[in-house]
């Protein structure tokens, strides 16, 4: 479970604003009704961001939180291409860096929020990994032509196979690869916290599991939409509504 932003800009922008906005959703992030409170914030359990640098992606992880980490609020950074995520661990005796989103397999970058089980999940807890993990290498090796149409297809094999995910709760995913970024907000049960929103302006396109200033323009995504995320020129498609 997590909060995520994404952002694709014509320019490279400064990462800052959208770090404080990383920190504040660990701090004090919405949860579902019932979720334990725990010390140290709404989304503790770690950090991650990924970002487009020197024609490749890098990644930046933690397993502390977001909030309070020195390490992310010594970040300076400017890119044009950026995923963010805050954690809150199902088990936290998996918090640490290498358990944080994204996750980067064969250039691609990805950050869940969400749970798979089935295969997937049974494969993540024989190796101790992330099941977020093993959805990537499997995407990976489906999608093998970076483009969004090629992108829905490899997802729909994937999450239409209920032998490899599961009963999942929610498949909302942040993609990077290249220049390209996808949004993909996908919900089976608590449709208040699987939230994912988009705001469009000129050179700038955001998605966010909650919208990030109280200004106009944020739209929520519908269940089962993947955009592309395109400054000033998104494109979108329903893959499929929810279970």
């Amino acid at each position: 479970m997590c909060r995520m932003i994404g952002f694709a800009s014509a320019e490279p922008l400064d990462l800052a604003p959208f770090l404080d906005g990383l920190s504040d959703f660990s701090r004090r992030g919405n949860l579902v009704d019932g979720w334990e409170r725990r010390a140290g914030g709404n989304h503790p359990n770690g950090w991650g961001i990924a970002y487009r640098a020197g024609g490749g992606i890098r990644l930046l992880r933690s397993g502390k939180p977001a909030n309070a980490d020195p390490a992310l609020s010594g970040v300076r950074v400017t890119t044009d291409r950026f995923i963010g995520h805050v954690r809150y661990a199902s088990n936290i005796a998996t918090v640490s860096a290498s358990n944080a989103h994204p996750f980067l397999v064969r250039g691609t970058a990805l950050a869940h929020n969400g749970t798979f089980h089935g295969k997937i999940g049974e494969e993540a807890q024989r190796r101790n990994v992330s099941d977020t993990l093993v959805f990537l290498e499997r995407l990976s090796v489906l999608w093998e032509e970076k483009v969004f149409s090629h992108l829905g297809e490899a997802l729909m094999a994937i999450l239409c196979d209920p032998g490899q995910v599961g009963d999942y709760s929610a498949a909302n995913l942040l993609i990077a690869s290249g220049e390209a970024l996808f949004a993909l907000r996908h919900w089976r049960r608590n449709e208040d916290y699987y939230t994912l929103f988009l705001k469009d302006g000129p050179g700038l396109a955001v998605a966010a599991s909650q919208p990030l200033d109280d200004g106009p323009g944020w739209r929520p995504f519908c269940n089962g939409e993947l955009v592309e995320l395109r400054p000033g020129a998104p494109r979108s498609a329903v893959l499929f509504a929810a279970a």
